[in-house]
């Protein structure tokens, strides 16, 4: 698999990820595989809406 994202954009979302230690999850009511997963399959293209994106409309 390729990773499609941009050095920037894993950059962003890892900061992002990296709030959450600190502050409390950004997600509450999802597991951490679904995170991972939801991850995942943003930088291999499956997703286009990124972890730190996931939830704004919702």
């Amino acid at each position: 698999m390729n990773c499609i994202r941009t050095d920037e954009e894993i950059a962003r979302v890892e900061n992002w990820a990296g709030e959450a230690v600190d502050d409390g999850t950004h997600n509450p009511g999802k597991s951490y595989e679904d995170g991972v997963y939801d991850t995942l399959m943003w930088l291999h293209g499956g997703s286009e809406k990124a972890p730190d994106e996931v939830g704004e409309e919702e």
